[in-house]
């Protein structure tokens, strides 16, 4: 993913501009209400929420619970390794977070 889009996507999701994400910022841009596990009263929304974050930091050595830019890129680096168009990569990144 090109570094216009990280630092885009990342933006986004860095609701209140502190450099870190972290659930309450996923809270304003994913509406968890209905993932499955929210629906079947499994999870709840902050605890799907929380899965996304941990996800990010999977790689990361600082596992806080707040997503810096290079967790989130380091993320979505490993995610790329599986597109193999990167044109299709940069849609697929877009969509997800609506840029």
């Amino acid at each position: 993913m090109s570094v216009s889009s990280s630092a885009a996507a990342f933006e986004k999701l860095d609701a209140d501009g502190s450099g870190v994400v972290d659930v309450a910022d996923l809270r304003g841009v994913y509406d968890a209400s209905m993932h499955p596990d929210v629906v079947s009263g499994k999870k709840t929304e902050d605890e799907i929420l929380q899965n996304m974050v941990d996800g990010f930091e999977r790689r990361s050595k600082d596992k806080d619970g707040r997503v810096t830019l290079e967790e989130f890129k380091a993320y979505y680096g490993g995610v790329s390794a599986y597109v193999e168009d990167d044109d299709m990569f940069k849609f697929m990144v877009k969509r997800a977070w609506n840029l």
